[in-house]
C-alpha cells in the first residue's frame, strides 16, 4: 500500500516528529494545529486514487488521538458534516461545533452585525451618499452571511 505509507510518512515527518521534540507543553499554552476543509481533500475527485488518498488521510488522523506526546496538542479541524469524517471521529471522541452559514445566519446574529460595522467602515470613505450606502447594507449584509466568522 504505497499511497498509506506517504501519507503515514508525511504525518511523521512533517507533524508526528517536529512535535515530539518540543517537550512539555504547559495545559495553558497548548498548541493548536489547525486542519482546514478536510472535506475538500480528496473528495473532489472521483477516481479511486483520490478515493483511498481521502481514507488513509482520516486514518493517519485518527491516528493523532493514539499517541500520547500529541494529545498535548490541540488538534483543529474544519469541516462539512459528512459522514465518513463524522465516524472517524465521534462525539466520544472529538467536540463538534456547528457554525452557521449561508441561510442559517439570521440578520439579528452578531456576525451580522460585525459584517456591518465592517462594511460601514469601508464604504465610509468612499464618499457616496447616504441613501446609497443604506441600500448598499441592506444587500450585502444578507447576502454575506455567515461569509464573515
Amino acid at each position: 500500500m504505497p499511497i498509506l505509507s506517504d501519507i503515514d510518512h508525511l504525518f511523521k515527518s512533517l507533524i508526528e516528529m517536529p512535535l515530539s521534540t518540543l517537550g512539555d507543553v504547559l495545559h495553558d499554552e497548548f498548541l493548536v494545529i489547525v486542519i482546514n476543509a478536510l472535506d475538500k481533500c480528496g473528495r473532489l475527485r472521483h477516481d479511486s486514487t483520490g478515493h483511498k488518498n481521502y481514507k488513509f488521510l482520516l486514518h493517519t488522523l485518527k491516528h493523532w488521538i493514539e499517541i500520547n506526546y500529541l494529545k498535548k496538542f490541540k488538534l483543529v479541524i474544519t469541516s462539512q458534516p459528512e459522514d465518513s469524517i463524522m465516524q472517524t471521529f465521534p462525539k466520544l471522541i472529538s467536540t463538534h461545533i456547528n457554525i452557521l452559514s449561508g441561510n442559517d445566519v439570521k440578520l439579528e446574529d452578531k456576525a451580522s452585525n460585525d459584517i456591518c460595522v465592517f462594511l460601514i467602515s469601508k464604504l465610509s470613505g468612499m464618499d457616496m451618499e447616504e441613501a446609497w450606502v443604506t441600500e448598499a447594507l441592506d444587500y450585502l449584509v444578507p447576502h454575506a452571511a455567515g461569509m464573515f466568522i
